[in-house]
């Protein structure tokens, strides 16, 4: 793909026609009229592609179009018709970046995606969603350009990185406490019996240790919930060294 918006019109198609349950069909157009009253959002692309993208629609359009995919009651609302379409755009724009970089072989560009102003001067390039017997004017601008080879590897591994601490994030972890400990030689640890006493190398008043995998990420009192033990956090390991701990597990 040459561009964002090759990719973009390559794929709007089939994205929309998924979103709204029915045939949509995209078609360039000579209007140059500017918009009554427009719905402007804001695509910012980081990864393969780098740079911004537009996104713009007529707000009563917009509710036209919605209506006829009975995706909206018929009873305009506009923050709740803006949230629906920019839902929609981010579906479409994420299976844009998807289509233009899976042949380079690069990680799909992060895709964000809010309200905005367009910017002073831009240039709109100016098509026509169609779907069935209700059309609506969609316009672009694409201020984003494919990241160079060199810039786009490092910006790959930065991807694959955030992306797999992502992954960790949701992976469950077995925590313990420990309450101290002692080294001793093996002779004695043979010779331990029923009734036998070790002496921890930790004072009474001395807080416990929050262990994951082998490492502290947290400290505290022991305290009784509901009949069983808990731990009050007093005191807790650095997010960085705490994220180091957990990766050392892997």
């Amino acid at each position: 793909m040459k561009t964002f918006l090759d990719a973009w019109l390559l794929e709007a198609p089939m994205g929309l026609s998924q979103e709204l349950s029915g045939t949509v069909r995209l078609a360039a157009v000579d209007n140059t009229d500017e918009l009554k009253d427009p719905c402007c959002f804001q695509v910012e692309l980081k990864g393969g592609f780098q740079g911004d993208f537009w996104v713009l629609t007529d707000a009563e359009a917009l509710f036209r179009l919605l209506v006829a995919a009975r995706a909206t009651p018929d009873e305009q609302d506009r923050l709740r018709d803006e949230s629906l379409w920019q839902g929609i755009i981010r579906q479409v724009a994420e299976r844009a970046t998807k289509a233009a970089t899976k042949k380079s072989g690069v990680v799909t560009s992060i895709v964000t995606i809010g309200q905005a102003m367009l910017p002073p001067g831009s240039r709109l390039a100016n098509y026509e969603i169609r779907f069935g017997e209700t059309s609506v004017r969609i316009a672009f601008v694409d201020e984003t350009k494919p990241q160079p080879e060199k810039v786009r590897e490092n910006t790959t591994a930065q991807l694959l990185h955030a992306r797999g601490v992502e992954l960790l994030l949701d992976v469950e972890l077995e925590a313990s406490l420990r309450f101290g400990s002692k080294e001793m030689p093996l002779s004695e640890v043979l010779e331990l019996g029923p009734g036998d006493v070790v002496q921890l190398e930790r004072h009474v008043s001395d807080p416990v240790d929050l262990i994951v995998g082998d490492k502290i990420v947290a400290r505290g009192e022991v305290v009784l919930v509901n009949g069983n033990f808990g731990l009050r956090v007093t005191e807790v390991a650095e997010p960085r060294k705490s994220l180091e701990s957990i990766r050392c597990l892997f």
